[in-house]
């Protein structure tokens, strides 16, 4: 008998689900990657390979947006049946990141022949290297970008696996061997296996050819969400700039303890990665508020029933392993306690985000976040001068994006709702939260064993036991429960 085709909201669980495992997976392998390669590569090299990543992050903002705006271009002309201008934003995306990248490219060589006789060796061979990384890497980015924007979600899980993967072996083979050059190499040799790999499984065709028009109209659509890339990225520093700044270095290190689990935690819900194309798709096709508001309430909804729980077993279980494992950090446990606050209120933040985004009103957004930079400096400094230290920083971080995520949920909602729809969904996402925050408080000050492992299990546990009702609830509204439970159960074909 023929499997029944999964629902569309069973193939965005299983999406989700896929994705999400995929980079913790690859997570966990870098780390390892990460190591080896500081014990191969010994800190003079590891300072030059530091010095070369920068150079690396700065490319794409060269791209204005074009990768960004197909992201968003592509679904929106498939949704809508237009072939054509899907297909032209597809080949004009591709031949400015690899025309952008090449010049790039040359820029690196060139610099490399006027500082030769300058600089050591190690660093002009990088340049060159850099040089041909780029425009594989342009290629690489391409084919990711058009795996998510076609909703390739499945692929796209696979080709994260089968990078961290190489990059492992390779890193033991090559650098292993011939430090500096053998990551030059493998920096070069990933990112080729890449494009085969995902060339073989997706045969995507495009052709060098651009379209002025399409520029700019990618451009019009990805420059300012790029701005936005920038200015979060910007807010998410803010805190170890002025931390290093007013505290000093060592509270630095104390406070890597939440960012460590917030780089983890962050990651729980690839919900954003997953419905974006989704909503552009389906905005695409008809145009229509209605059939696109879904995106922005109900995954918000999952997310506040589900993430509170996650993150309350976190609450517990990361300062068992930091007092154990990382007894210097003990300083940095409340600050993380702190600060998964702050990771509930970003990860619900990313669906009202694509939506304003899909109402082409993404420059609005650079007003919201410039406004909560401003906020952040002005909440850190104020702490910070009252003696919170870490404390008081992981407190102000956390009350702006509580801010953030109203002012852009309230901004999405706007389009379809009224006010007292919108104050009544805001109360619903917050309530499950202030639920778990008080029982997650009231176990941790009430339940008192001498065995610390015991102690955060039958915490943990408790807490777990408390959460049903708004689980039960959460699954009667969405059925999401029962979903995951399906799909673990179904066998592969």
């Amino acid at each position: 008998m023929k499997e029944k085709s999964p629902t569309d909201k069973e193939q965005i669980i299983k999406d989700t689900f896929q994705l999400t495992s995929a980079r913790y997976l690859s997570q966990g392998i870098g780390f390892f990657t990460a190591i080896a390669m500081r014990r191969f590569l010994g800190p003079f090299y590891m300072g030059i390979w530091s010095l070369f990543k920068v150079i690396i992050g700065y490319v794409p903002y060269l791209f204005f947006g074009v990768e960004r705006g197909a992201v968003n271009k592509i679904p929106f002309y498939a949704g809508s049946g237009d072939k054509h201008s899907e297909e032209e934003v597809k080949n004009t995306s591709f031949s400015v990141m690899f025309l952008v990248s090449a010049l790039a490219g040359a820029g690196l060589l060139t610099t490399a022949l006027i500082l030769r006789n300058h600089h050591p060796k190690e660093v002009i061979i990088g340049l060159c290297a850099l040089s041909i990384y780029l425009i594989l890497n342009s290629l690489c980015t391409f084919y990711r970008l058009l795996l998510r924007a076609k909703r390739n979600f499945s692929l796209l899980s696979k080709a994260t696996i089968f990078d961290a993967v190489i990059n492992l072996i390779l890193i033991f083979l090559l650098v292993s061997r011939f430090k500096i050059y053998g990551l030059y190499m493998v920096l070069i040799l990933v990112l080729f296996l890449n494009i085969i790999y995902i060339h073989i499984h997706a045969r995507y065709r495009v052709r060098f050819g651009i379209k002025r028009n399409r520029v700019l109209s990618l451009m019009r659509v990805g420059f300012p969400i790029t701005v936005v890339g920038l200015l979060q990225w910007v807010l998410g520093s803010l805190d170890r700039i002025m931390i290093a700044k007013m505290i000093g270095i060592a509270s630095v290190g104390f406070y890597s303890i939440p960012i460590m689990v917030k780089s983890y935690a962050g990651q729980l819900s690839g919900f954003g990665t997953v419905l974006y194309p989704r909503l552009m798709e389906a905005y695409g096709k008809s145009q229509n508020l209605e059939e696109i508001k879904k995106y922005v309430t109900v995954p918000t909804a999952i997310n506040a029933y589900i993430l509170p729980v996650i993150l309350g077993v976190i609450f517990f279980i990361v300062p068992l392993l930091v007092r154990k494992i990382l007894p210097k950090f003990i300083p940095g446990i409340l600050a993380m306690q702190i600060l998964l606050l702050e990771i509930f209120f970003a990860s619900c933040c990313a669906q009202a985000y694509y939506f304003i985004i899909a109402m082409k009103k993404q420059a609005r957004v650079i007003f919201i976040v410039i406004s909560a930079i401003i906020l952040n400096v002005i909440g850190n400094y104020v702490l910070i001068k009252k003696g919170y230290g870490i404390y008081g920083v992981a407190y102000a971080t956390s009350f702006v994006t509580f801010l953030n995520f109203i002012v852009l949920q309230t901004y999405a909602m706007k389009h379809f709702a009224k006010a007292k729809e919108i104050l009544f969904f805001l109360g619903k996402i917050i309530a499950p939260l202030i639920y778990t925050l008080i029982i997650a408080l009231f176990l941790e000050s009430s339940v008192k064993i001498p065995n610390m492992y015991i102690e955060t299990a039958v915490k943990s546990f408790l807490l777990l036991v408390a959460s049903l009702p708004g689980l039960l609830y959460i699954n009667r509204e969405t059925k999401i429960i029962n979903l995951i439970f399906n799909m673990l159960k179904r066998p592969k074909s």
